[in-house]
């Protein structure tokens, strides 16, 4: 039978939950469940296979949830009645013509709907009783690489009790691409070799393993798996498949796999600077996340071997440095007094981080020239939840800046915290910087930002090889993802990835500096395989850096190819919206023969028909909802959106308050936090796209969320509008330093959403006003000088007091 869940159920495993009573949830209990997984080295491609039956007296509409820090890439429902509900991937300007045939979600479904960070969701509705229903899901998981140099993943199986009602299947094949042994290792399971599915070589030099797992244990328990490739050696690998013609890309692919040796070597020294975002949008949960980060990358360093120092910056940075800024051992005492000094600087004021990371990295290049017997790798380390202004610039300036040669052996990593950090920035910053990017999005979770401090750390603690190249010939051109290389360090294997255009060679020339001087080469004879979809493999790492770029660059050609690749791979992207519609099995074979027939128009050089969003529009009979966008980063689509030009997290606080106002009031306001000027006036087409040349990135509209704990509301907001509205921030800024006085007393709904804001900025009391008074207040102010942002900016708000240009 069902089984009745407690606190937080959709993140213990997989499965179908439904409201009943009072707030309750339950759980569907599954009848089978296959789970298989195809590993390429670094990834797996993870299917759930589950059968579930309403047991219970009654039609139900119910969720499926599956926890996971990945990408979902498909999800299917298959009813005993024939109806199916399938997803696909389209892009979000083709999603524009599916909204006529949208369906608003469920309201019957609850908190089952409401946004949790790393859960995948699908809706699915009218399960009639006694019916069977089978659901397939497959996910795309990144594989965690341990100090032990161990591949590991990690699955959500523990079903509460009464839920599996039938036997777990579990079946791993792991695909090498080229004749290596491999060692395995779970805790959970027992693992039993079942074929070598690719004899390719002498037993135990297979490049295919296939291997069947069973629990350990009577009662379910989460899968714990881990795979080695051993060697004390650098290793190599070279995967290639040619291009397909009728592809919309027809380049061929490859990828290289470099992984360090399996030896242990003393700690090689560090010399590491930790910048610090101390700004007002830091106050609260950030900054403690950020004490806790720094507290967790200070227990890596060696007392011995590593040197530090710790910057806080904010609108200014030079009064807040530990020890004058100075590098100094990493000894247990100016450990303890680092965290001191920080814990002693609570956040205030603006963000400049242009001027701490220039100097940082500047420190780090004359540590070079005057300190040259000192042989270390050194590394600026950022934390920040990321409201900063002029991104693509500073950007601009560290890339020059990298290029310097006494700056080849400095590292920029970066860590971002919260959903609504600009991630682009810090990735291309670390991409720049030959570094590595953790983006920490869901920071409630208990020991997730010391874990993924501690994998970024863990990472960096001992360089294998430095300044790679890459020889290939014959190519006529080539794409390399990520590039400039990366280092390889014995803590992250190297995977580098490419489209390429000729005849690829038959073998590539690698190059690098070991730490204490010596070169490196190597010869890497080209592996082509049949057994790894090398496009799917490197996909999402390839949206990934392409999408940092378009952010950077705003070239509309690499837009294309993000859209194209997560259409074609089925891997969600920022500019791509995952689509649940519901269908019939009979009309979806009839198009998967369609989708067959055109392909083989294709091969003859004819156009297809119609395109995917068109075909899935024709599908929909039971209409179409969007479960996901840009899911592939943050989990949601208002992160995404935020991301793209950087939210303060104190804007999430915001964003929550203005959600509960109602579209009547603000239309589409409750998104808010979606993003920069766009993002924080979602239907004001006409205000956002006037104010996008004046107020530049969200860092400077939403000065408030950088303000906030030091100044008064009138101060704010003077300062919000200053250089675009002087005049009106003049007028403004007084009369807001009480908080309106009696200004807001026929405000009706929004009243709530005002005393809230007010809490979030801590100073404010709106008890009682009456709403006239702002328009004296603009009715007053000489708004020539705004042009159109201000003509639209009234617009907005209409007759809320008599504006008057």
């Amino acid at each position: 039978m069902d089984s009745k869940i407690s606190a937080d159920p959709l993140l213990g495993a997989p499965g179908i939950f439904y409201p009943e009573g009072k707030g309750n949830i339950r759980q569907l209990p599954f009848k089978a469940l296959l789970i298989e997984a195809e590993f390429y080295i670094g990834q797996a491609f993870v299917t759930y296979r589950f059968q579930y039956k309403n047991t219970t007296k009654k039609n139900i509409s119910a969720m499926f949830a599956l926890p996971t820090e990945g990408s979902v890439a498909h999800f299917q429902a298959v009813f005993q009645d024939g109806r199916m509900v399938d997803t696909a991937i389209v892009a979000n300007d083709d999603f524009e013509s599916l909204k006529k045939s949208s369906k608003k979600g469920d309201e019957s479904l609850g908190r089952l709907a409401e946004p949790i960070p790393d859960l995948f969701r699908a809706p699915i509705q009218n399960i009639k009783k006694g019916d069977t229903i089978d659901v397939t899901v497959q996910v795309l998981e990144e594989l965690e690489f341990q100090p032990d140099l161990r591949y590991h993943l990690n699955l959500r199986t523990r079903f509460p009790p009464g839920i599996q009602d039938g036997a777990i299947s579990i079946q791993f094949r792991i695909h090498t691409g080229i004749p290596r042994p491999i060692t395995y290792f779970s805790n959970t399971h027992r693992i039993q070799p079942v074929q070598n599915v690719i004899q390719t070589a002498p037993p135990g030099q297979e490049s295919s393993h296939f291997l069947s797992l069973t629990s350990l244990t009577v009662d379910p328990t989460n899968l714990d798996f881990s795979y080695a490739m051993p060697s004390e050696n650098v290793q190599a690998a070279v995967l290639q498949q040619d291009g397909n013609p009728y592809s919309w890309d027809t380049r061929g692919s490859f990828m290289l796999f470099v992984t360090p040796p399996n030896i242990s070597a003393p700690p090689f020294p560090r010399d590491v600077i930790f910048l610090v975002d101390r700004s007002g949008s830091m106050t609260g949960e950030p900054f403690q996340k950020a004490v806790d980060a720094l507290a967790t990358a200070f227990s890596t360093l060696h007392p011995q071997a590593d040197n530090f120092s710790l910057v806080m910056y904010d609108h200014e940075f030079r009064t807040s440095m530990a020890n004058g800024g100075q590098l100094v051992q990493a000894s247990s005492q100016n450990i303890q007094n680092a965290i001191a000094y920080m814990r002693a600087n609570q956040p205030r004021g603006g963000t400049d981080i242009e001027s701490p990371l220039l100097w940082s990295l500047n420190l780090l290049r004359r540590a070079s020239q005057e300190r040259k017997d000192r042989v270390s790798i050194k590394a600026v380390v950022l934390i920040t939840d990321g409201c900063v202004t002029d991104e693509r610039l500073i950007a601009q300036k560290v890339e020059k800046m990298m290029q310097d040669p006494f700056s080849r052996y400095t590292r920029i990593h970066t860590i971002g915290l919260g959903p609504y950090c600009n991630h682009q920035f810090l990735k291309m910053l670390s991409l720049y910087g030959r570094g590595f990017n953790e983006n920490i999005i869901n920071m409630q979770t208990e020991g997730m930002v010391q874990k993924r401090t501690l994998r970024l750390m863990n990472k960096i603690s001992n360089p294998v090889l430095s300044n790679i190249t890459l020889g290939m010939s014959g190519l006529t051109s080539c794409e390399l993802y990520p590039f400039p290389i990366p280092d390889l360090f014995k803590g992250a294997p190297l995977v580098i990835a490419g489209k390429y255009s000729g005849m690829f060679p038959t073998s590539l020339n690698l190059e690098g500096w070991y730490p204490n001087g010596q070169r490196f080469t190597q010869t890497i004879y080209t592996t082509k395989t049949n057994t790894i979809p090398v496009d799917k493999v490197f996909a999402k790492a390839r949206i990934d850096d392409l999408t940092a770029k378009y952010w950077l660059t705003q070239d509309p050609n690499l837009k294309e190819q993000i859209v194209q690749t997560s259409v074609q791979q089925s891997i969600p992207s920022a500019y791509t919206t995952v689509v649940a519609y519901e269908t019939t099995v009979k009309e979806h074979e009839e198009e998967k023969k369609k989708e067959e027939k055109e392909e083989k128009e294709k091969k003859k050089g004819k156009k297809p028909s119609v395109g995917k969003a068109a075909a899935i529009g024709a599908l929909a009979v039971g209409g179409v909802v969007a479960i996901g966008a840009g899911v592939y980063l943050l989990g949601g689509s208002g992160a995404i959106n935020a991301t793209a030009n950087g939210l303060s997290s104190a804007g999430q606080a915001v964003g929550g308050v203005f959600a509960n106002v109602g579209e009547n009031v603000f239309g589409a306001m409750g998104d808010c936090c979606g993003g920069s000027c766009g993002g924080l006036f979602q239907s004001t087409t006409t205000l956002c796209e006037s104010m996008s040349p004046v107020c530049g990135s969200m860092g400077d509209i939403c000065k408030c969320c950088d303000y906030t704990p030091c100044a008064s509301c009138g101060e704010i907001c003077t300062t919000m509008w200053s250089g675009c509205c002087e005049p009106l921030g003049a007028a403004v800024g007084p009369g807001l330093t009480t908080c309106f006085g009696s200004c807001c007393e026929q405000l009706g709904s929004v009243s709530e959403c005002v005393n809230s804001l007010c809490q979030v900025l801590k100073n404010c009391d709106l008890n009682s006003c009456d709403i006239g008074s702002i328009g004296d207040i603009l009715g007053n102010c000489n708004l020539d000088s705004c042009g159109d942002v201000c003509q639209a900016l009234c617009q907005v708000i209409g007759g809320l007091g008599g504006i008057k240009l």
